[in-house]
């Protein structure tokens, strides 16, 4: 393939806009067939179709797009979303209540049905409309929708699968327009002009498979923040976690007519993570694969192994499905199916829950929890029938079933594979003070699969140019240099600025545009708004959003560069630190929300007479939420925030939209807000007090109602961290909700006293063993008003020793990397070494060099040698060691032409190790090897600080 055809997108993708208004896609003449949108020219296709806005009109691309479609298939039978009676009738009706619910925007999300619509793109909208998320009716417009509608019939119309696709696969896995929790941008059509000439010829499975390579050329793996970018903004800044890798796939394998799917395994049993990957249906078959992780074959993947050891793996199928696969719930606008069988071996348990009075208990909801970051995560929720029964599908590991009704529970502990029928009874009401210790063991791990993969050494190949290609399109992003020049146009500091450039990524050209655009006094204040926002944000946000901020956070403030913000004296306080000011009044960033332009909206709206009264007496606020403001909290399914804008049109939100709205009302007056550390409810600061604005009840204001103290037991091997070895949580509704802190703003417990809501609370902490096992314990107790209690964190350790797992001679053949001193018996001399065999462009390396550089100063004080040995055929082009970051300090890499180290290792552990990278093994001097992990794992830089011989603690 023509690696100049293959850059065209990214070497536009700097200049993309996903906010601005369609520009000159207007001038194309009259597009009289698919075909012919097929001759324009790829670059100026991207370049155009770049500026189309979410949020604007998109009328013109919708006339000629539909002329296309209506020409191309005039002469054809015509294709229905939907054809069977039944089904029509529930989605007109399904669509009528949606019509009600949003009704407050109807003229932006309805009035498109008054165009000229063919049969099939009425259904299309009616579908999409009557099952989408609150949250999209809240912040897109009808011709958005629209749009997905023509655009997934121009695929289905220009590719040759398009036609073989049945009906319900393509209306649930093609058409819709959502993955996940993304925001939404116009991927689907900048991808589909991208790709129709790339793909023409081929079959669907080599279709798809292509497409993969195509999304690894412009997105790899980096972890990230939970908020998920838009397609595009992954595409701008050339990586993203697996969640935005996938959404990234599914949205491009759609946008050519391939049905695709996002899976999840929503917490491993072995490890304390989580993964997402895709599957895609081609030729009557579904199939899975690594997003952007091209392989030559099907269904092959690092997790493929890991998913073996899986207790559920699932994906949403969008509306109202009634396919074949298993459903372990079906609500009113997706199914949840459980795909499990697919990849594991998989058990069906039972549960039989009864009241304290030894009857049913009919409607009692059962969770299926299973330990991962450090609390018990339930991976499904079941309702019992009238009879108090429930089942699920899962794998063969350990969970704790937990049921509730009310404020009564019930839990037990279970092996999966031991039990088919689970009895518990709800008699349980919160503890006073009680402890319970689980051994936690995930399902085993099993041989690995013998795969066919006979084209491994093309497909490296494959992947090295692919990997070239995004580096030149990275190459593209500013330089140190011009950052500097930038920075002393402005006369803004170069240090700063380098650091925001380099963040940015390739969306670079926002946040100089925004720069360029503020006045000089206002500049420092830019640069500080620039700095407290996300790195993500810096990625993905438009310059017009970060204007909005600024201008509208300085009025009525006279904002210093240090000291305090004076505010006037009917904001409630006389001044407020420059932190504060920073982090909670001018930081637009609230929760996971996507960033929009709201500030200036809503002060236009109010009014400034109704600003200045909101800021002098906070709780017209909430009087003005609770009247105007109707809460679902079934509608919007996929958990995205709606942004504040859409709350205050849509005037509906499900509860954490509302009390993300209530921050941005309250920063928009003037007064700092916050979600609380621990509960996440809106706060502002007032008088000098942080008050909770409560919904439920009257607002009220108080000191301190109890105070827990944490600390560190010092016997622990490494000091424990919130949602890796320790989680607190509080009752609610009969079950123990974990608290949030210990990122962001939310703080450390373990440097500070908790201060917290009287009531009942659980700490529950994990000692994850090598091979996943975890020795966990939870302490149930009450905290009462006035109380100060101090609990320590103790990890339970282990009482097995260590073993000898091989025995082996390590003095293979190195060839070391440029400026790298190897000797073997410099390395194996006075002690251990680890050594480990990489691949250093998968996502399974990428994180035991985020582990190891997460722990270094504990991993530097082991005084041991790390080896990081690549197999020459997977050395990545450019790699040198400075490619990471926070290495041990003692690391050395090189180079292996064999494998016959690892033939070594695996004869002598008995364990197959072929293409199980990374493999990480700690060796003493004279051979014997104490630790061995193969594949996927998260936590070996701990696990190597527990097993070794020299503590770092």
């Amino acid at each position: 393939m023509n690696p100049d055809r293959r850059f065209s997108t990214h070497s536009t993708l700097s200049t993309l806009s996903t906010h601005s208004t369609i520009s000159t896609i207007s001038t194309i003449s009259t597009i009289s067939t698919i075909s012919t949108i097929s001759t324009i020219s790829t670059i100026s296709t991207i370049s155009t179709i770049s500026t189309i806005s979410t949020h604007s009109t998109l009328s013109t691309i919708s006339t000629f797009l539909a002329a296309a479609i209506l020409l191309v298939s005039c002469n054809s039978r015509p294709f229905h979303i939907y054809s069977d009676e039944a089904y029509s009738k529930n989605v007109e009706q399904r669509f009528e209540q949606r019509k009600s619910l949003a009704g407050n925007r109807a003229e932006a999300l309805f009035s498109v049905f008054a165009e000229e619509l063919t049969e099939t793109e009425q259904e299309g909208l009616k579908f999409l409309n009557a099952f989408m998320p609150l949250s999209d009716l809240a912040d897109y417009d009808g011709e958005f929708f629209l749009n997905q509608v023509r655009w997934s019939l121009a695929a289905r119309d220009t590719f040759v699968w398009g036609k073989t696709i049945p009906e319900v696969v393509f209306r649930h896995f093609v058409l819709p327009y959502r993955v996940n929790n993304e925001n939404l941008d116009t991927a689907r059509i900048v991808i589909f002009n991208e790709l129709k000439g790339r793909l023409r010829n081929m079959n669907m499975l080599d279709a798809a498979l292509e497409v993969n390579h195509w999304c690894h050329e412009k997105v790899t793996y980096r972890g990230s923040d939970i908020r998920t970018s838009a397609p595009l903004a992954s595409m701008k800044t050339a990586y993203g976690r697996c969640g935005e890798e996938s959404t990234f796939t599914v949205t491009a394998l759609r946008a050519v007519g391939i049905p695709a799917r996002q899976v999840y395994t929503p917490r491993w049993a072995h490890s304390d993570d989580n993964h997402a990957w895709v599957e895609f249906w081609a030729e009557g078959k579904w199939h899975y694969m690594g997003a952007c992780e091209p392989e030559c074959v099907p269904d092959l993947g690092w997790f493929t192994e890991p998913a073996r050891r899986s207790m559920l793996i699932h994906t949403k199928a969008f509306g109202d499905y009634l396919g074949s696969e298993r459903a372990e719930n079906r609500e009113l606008n997706y199914a949840l199916l459980n795909t499990l069988g697919v990849y594991a071996p998989t058990k069906e348990i039972h549960v039989m829950a009864t009241g304290a009075d030894g009857k049913p208990a009919a409607g009692a909801f059962i969770e299926f929890q299973l330990y991962n970051y450090a609390e018990y995560y339930p991976i499904s929720t079941k309702k019992t029938d009238k009879a108090g029964y429930c089942n699920f599908l899962t794998g063969l590991g350990d969970l704790v079933i937990w049921a509730r009704s009310g404020n009564a529970f019930g839990f037990q502990k279970i092996s999966v594979g031991s039990v088919d029928t689970v009895k518990i009874t709800l008699d349980q009401t919160p503890y006073y003070d009680r402890s319970v210790s689980f051994d936690m063991e995930p399902p085993i791990q099993r041989e690995p699969l013998a795969i066919a993969n006979d084209c491994r050494e093309e497909n490296n190949r494959l992947l090295r140019m692919e990997d070239s290609i995004r580096g030149a399109y990275e190459n593209t992003f500013p330089t140190e240099q011009q950052s500097a020049e930038f920075a002393g146009t402005l006369g803004l500091e170069p240090d700063r600025i380098w650091l925001i450039i380099q963040k940015s990524r390739g969306n670079y050209n926002e946040i100089m545009s925004f720069l360029k655009t503020i006045p000089a006094a206002n500049l420092p204040t830019a640069l500080d708004l620039l700095e407290v926002i996300s790195d993500k944000d810096l990625r993905d946000t438009k310059a017009s959003i970060l204007e909005d901020h600024i201008n509208c956070s300085l009025l009525e403030m006279r904002y210093p560069t240090s000291g305090s913000v004076v505010i006037p004296a009917k904001a409630g306080t006389a001044s407020l630190s420059r932190d504060n000011f920073l982090a909670f009044v001018l930081n637009p960033r609230i929760a996971n929300e996507m960033l929009v332009a709201y500030r200036g909206e809503l002060q236009e709206s109010f009014g400034s007479e109704m600003i200045a009264k909101m800021q002098a007496d906070p709780g017209l606020i909430r009087e003005y939420i609770l009247k105007e403001i109707r809460i679902n909290d079934v509608e919007n399914y996929y958990g995205t925030p709606l942004t504040p804008s859409g709350v205050y049109n849509l005037k509906v939100a499900d509860e954490h939209s509302r009390k993300v709205f209530a921050v941005a009302l309250l920063r928009t007056c003037g007064l700092p807000a916050r979600l609380k550390p621990g509960t996440l409810e809106p706060e502002y600061l007032f008088n000098g007090a942080w008050t909770v604005m409560e919904f439920g009840e009257v607002t009220k204001t108080g000191g301190p109602t109890a105070t827990l103290v944490l600390s560190n037991d010092p016997q622990n091997p490494v000091v424990p961290q919130y949602e890796t070895h320790y989680t607190l949580g509080r009752f609610a509704d009969g079950k123990y909700v974990t608290q949030v802190y210990g990122y962001d703003n939310f703080g450390d417990p373990l440097k500070s006293p908790l201060v917290l809501d009287p009531g009942f609370y659980s700490l529950v902490t994990g000692n994850r063993q090598p091979g996943g096992r975890v020795l966990s314990t939870i302490t149930f107790f009450e905290m009462k008003v006035g109380e100060t209690r101090k609990m320590m964190i103790t990890l339970r350790k282990s009482n097995r020793e260590p073993e000898i797992i091989a025995s082996i001679n390590p003095i293979w053949t190195v060839n070391p990397l440029a400026n790298e001193q190897f000797s073997w018996p410099q390395l194996t001399d006075g002690g251990h070494m680890v050594i480990a065999w990489i691949e250093p462009d998968k996502e399974t390396t990428k994180h035991v060099f985020q582990d190891l550089g997460s722990l270094k100063t504990e991993v530097d004080k082991l005084k041991c040698p790390f080896v990081f040995l690549i197999p020459s055929d997977n050395l990545p082009a450019g790699f040198t060691k400075d490619s990471w970051k926070m290495l041990p300090k003692k690391s050395v890499f090189g180079t292996v032409s064999d494998l016959s180290s690892l033939n070594e290792l695996e004869k002598s552990s008995g364990k197959s190790l072929s293409g199980q990278f990374p493999i990480v093994i700690m060796v003493d001097s004279i051979g014997r090897v104490t630790y061995l992990s193969s594949g996927y794992k998260i936590g070996i830089g701990e696990e190597l600080i527990k097993l070794s011989p020299t503590p770092s603690r």
